[in-house]
């Protein structure tokens, strides 16, 4: 056989030695090995050498290896660039497909292009370009990528994928398909091994019992948890609503809290409850409520306002509501005020109950007993049950109050008015009799009778009735000390009232958002109807 060509030798030599050439000068880390090739011829381009591989390459540097039907080797820049079939694989981290890929030996960056595919074990991604570094073990895109796992699938415009800590970072029209919940953002936070969320920027949340808002949070889709810090807001079976600064809910267990500036909104029952902080257990059917809470009860005519240090509301064993109220509750519906030490509310009898030195106000009348019942009708007080000396004191002027005074009295209620009074026991009346001008009083009648009965129009008596072997006694006007003419047990407790005005006028002069619910149910109504259904408050008493 006849010596082989020296130019052929060279060549040969020259591809051989080009792998130690480059550990020698940059270290192993540097070297890109060729494993296999079909075919390889030396090339030389812009004055770099250039290996062309073809056929069933193999490239190697490390812990990556390089597939591909064809590929160039720059010796001098330390690049590959792979085409056709391409497979990039790093052990235990991922694997990767496209058209066309670049790789830098050097600095560890690849570009991948054309039908891209990315697999960590655990999610892939599909997009046309992708930037991967191996040794960060973080992957971007900035066109446009699709992400699916077990779980979930995720689009977005751009993103970060480190597949050490499996943390995704998505970036500009993100939305978010999970087997439990829908997500639209414009930033997301995403982690595959958690299975959490972390929000940033805008966001809405869709399952199929609700819809969340917020601008800040996170959400575990394993357990469940929301977890809202920046104007978080959620709609739960498109009637049930809360907004606050901080909002924790367990939808799996159904419980969470709200804390700062907190609203709570019904639009079936038309209520709607403010406060500092509320605890709430949908499962259990139970809300407490803390921090000057403010509840509204919307009505047709006049809505009912209560505030208390404490409101509790919870259903009983047959689904119906009780709402409780600590620490010296105040009610207001028109220019009715109520106040006591505690009360409740029972859905099932539509009763109110009244402990502990129970007080009302009610077109100009003072109304004291040991135990208050108030019955309501249509989200309206309809009449009133007082047990246990029962006084009513009407101010006529800055000395003269019309008394009435029994054992027990009920109160009808025509509208906001009491229209009827009924005295049962050991009653006792004084009231001032106006002279023919209206300006004054000719006198004043004490009366004396078992029972009474007292008819309103306007908040004063048209017309007294008595039972029972009545003794009545009229003085004249000269004659009566406005002082000393006033039944046992008076007490005038203007001050208090004072007292219970300033506190109900300043749980109701917050105004906060209105009709915000229905941008999250658009299609349930508008935002004309929900303002109605909850329109900015203005306290009588405080104008």
């Amino acid at each position: 056989m006849k010596d082989l060509p020296l130019a052929f030798v060279f060549i040969c030599l020259f591809v051989l030695l080009i792998p130690a050439t480059l550990n020698a000068q940059n270290g192993v880390k540097n070297t890109i090995d060729i494993e296999q090739a079909g075919e390889l011829t030396y090339e030389e381009a812009n004055g770099e050498r250039v290996r062309r591989l073809i056929g069933n390459v193999i490239l190697k540097q490390q812990d990556v290896r390089l597939y591909c039907d064809s590929a160039l080797l720059y010796a001098d820049s330390k690049l590959a660039k792979a085409f056709g079939n391409v497979r990039i694989v790093q052990e235990g981290k991922f694997n990767g497909t496209c058209r066309y890929l670049e790789y830098n030996g050097q600095t560890k960056d690849a570009v991948l292009r054309q039908n891209v595919y990315l697999s960590d074990g655990e999610m892939n991604l599909t997009t046309d370009e992708l930037f991967y570094n191996t040794n960060t073990k973080i992957a971007r895109y900035q066109q446009g990528a699709l992400i699916r796992n077990a779980e979930a699938t995720l689009k977005s415009l751009r993103g970060t994928y480190d597949s050490n800590t499996k943390q995704f970072y998505y970036r500009t029209r993100v939305s978010l398909d999970h087997r439990d919940f829908r997500l639209t953002a414009d930033t997301l936070l995403y982690n595959n091994l958690s299975e959490k969320a972390d929000f940033v920027g805008p966001t809405n949340i869709k399952t199929d019992r609700s819809k969340t808002y917020t601008e800040g949070g996170w959400y575990k889709s394993k357990s469940k948890e929301f977890y809202l810090n920046k104007n978080g807001r959620i709609a739960v079976d498109s009637q049930q609503f809360i907004k606050a600064d901080t909002i924790y809910f367990d939808e799996s267990k159904e419980l969470g809290y709200c804390r700062g500036n907190v609203q709570l909104i019904d639009t079936i029952e038309k209520t709607e409850i403010r406060g500092g902080y509320s605890r709430f257990n949908r499962k259990a059917g139970w809300n407490l409520v803390y921090e000057y809470p403010l509840l509204i009860n919307f009505g047709e005519k006049d809505s009912l306002y209560l505030t208390a240090d404490t409101i509790y509301q919870f259903k009983d064993k047959n689904e119906k509501s009780v709402m409780r109220a600590w620490r010296l509750p105040v009610i207001q519906q028109a220019d009715l005020l109520v106040h006591c030490d505690s009360l409740s509310y029972v859905e099932a009898d539509s009763m109110f109950r009244l402990f502990t030195l129970p007080i009302i106000w009610s077109g100009g009348f003072q109304i004291t007993s040991e135990f208050k019942e108030i019955y309501t009708k249509g989200k309206a007080f309809d009449r009133m049950e007082m047990y246990r000396e029962s006084f009513m004191v009407k101010q006529e002027d800055s000395l003269r109050y019309s008394q009435i005074k029994g054992k027990d009295v009920t109160a009808y209620f025509s509208g906001q008015q009491i229209s009827r009074m009924d005295v049962k026991g050991n009653g006792e009346s004084i009231y001032y009799v106006e002279d023919e001008s209206g300006e004054g009083f000719m006198g004043a009648n004490k009366i004396e009778s078992s029972n009474i009965t007292i008819l309103l129009e306007d908040n004063k008596p048209v017309d007294i009735r008595f039972y029972v072997k009545p003794v009545a006694v009229m003085t004249p006007i000269d004659k009566v000390d406005p002082v000393a003419f006033r039944l046992k047990g008076f007490n005038w407790q203007g001050e208090r009232l004072s007292q219970v005005q300033f506190r109900m006028a300043e749980a109701l002069s917050c105004s906060p958002e209105q009709g915000w619910y229905a941008e999250l149910y658009p299609q349930k109504k508008s935002t004309e109807e929900t303002n109605q259904l909850a329109p900015a408050v203005e306290s009588p008493k405080a104008k």
